[in-house]
């Protein structure tokens, strides 16, 4: 992964206003999704694991906007508990990358040396295995569930914070600015949570971004294949599963509306952060240096 400078805010907010009407449109879809998430069960309030054998596999009626399942649960109400379980398990699985990515980053970076060389090995020896195999290693070793999920992904996760901050250090590190601190007799750790660590900000936000987008497929992944949540709990993952075996007989709501959920979610998660590293790189043609 390559590091991303941060850029000065006058040239981002010209950029951002000026311009480009796709992030602008990406944020304004994605906020609309996390509010029906969060807001939709207080409108739509069917219980999510209500089962009603009467109703088994109907399709989307007034009643059911979204149809039932094979056990007659309610789509819409299904689809709105599952989104939050698997974007809340990919925001945490972002957030617990980057504050383990964070401080690895800016010790291995300011310190430099033996640390340097003992957390590179560590993170390096993370990448060796991809994602979906280190969290299902966690989830053998503890239980099939959300928590184990999450804490195989975070593992996973914090090498790419850590590998980008690292040199994202080192470069403002060689900064006049941080020379001249240093000069003064401010302390390591003032130099590194005041004058370095908000120089990073936007690396690390991109990071969550792209992060949070892996990290709600993995999950999904793992999901399909039984190692994430368990019934009766609703995810996207397992509810595809649940609906493959009827997208051939004629049942296609089943599967196919949280896939549609899934995708719309990181579909706009990776537009935000592709047009936001653009932004963001001072050294793309997108910014115009002051």
């Amino acid at each position: 992964m390559t590091s991303i400078a941060l850029a000065s805010p006058r040239s981002i907010r010209r950029r951002v206003s000026s311009s480009d009407r796709i992030l602008v449109l990406a944020l304004s879809a994605l906020g609309l999704v996390a509010l029906a998430v969060v807001v939709g069960p207080l409108v739509w309030r069917f219980n999510s694991n209500a089962v009603d054998l009467g109703a088994q596999l109907s399709p989307p009626s007034s009643r059911h906007p979204l149809g039932t399942d094979s056990l007659g649960r309610d789509l819409l109400a299904r689809v709105l508990a599952g989104a939050r379980t698997s974007l809340g398990a990919g925001l945490l699985v972002a957030l617990a990358g980057a504050v383990l990515g964070c401080l690895t980053g800016l010790l291995a970076g300011a310190l430099r040396g033996y640390v340097d060389v003992a957390l590179t090995w560590l993170t390096n020896s993370i990448l060796c295995f991809p994602s979906i195999m280190l969290a299902m290693a966690v989830v053998m070793a503890l239980k099939p569930g959300i928590p184990a999920v999450v804490i195989g992904l975070s593992i996973h996760s914090f090498p790419w914070y850590m590998r980008t901050l690292r040199g994202e250090v080192m470069r403002v590190s060689a900064m006049e600015f941080v020379k001249s601190t240093r000069a003064i007799g401010a302390s390591q750790r003032r130099v590194l949570f005041r004058h370095i660590l908000p120089h990073l900000i936007s690396t690390i936000v991109l990071q969550m971004a792209a992060v949070f987008g892996a990290a709600v497929l993995a999950l999904a992944a793992l999901g399909f294949l039984g190692m994430g949540a368990q019934p009766p709990t609703a995810e996207l993952g397992a509810m595809i599963t649940d609906g493959q075996q009827f997208f051939l007989t004629g049942q296609w709501w089943v599967a196919a509306f949280p896939g549609l959920v899934l995708l719309v979610a990181v579909t706009l998660t990776t537009i935000i952060a592709d047009r936001a590293r653009e932004i963001l790189d001072p050294r793309g043609e997108y910014i115009v240096a002051d």
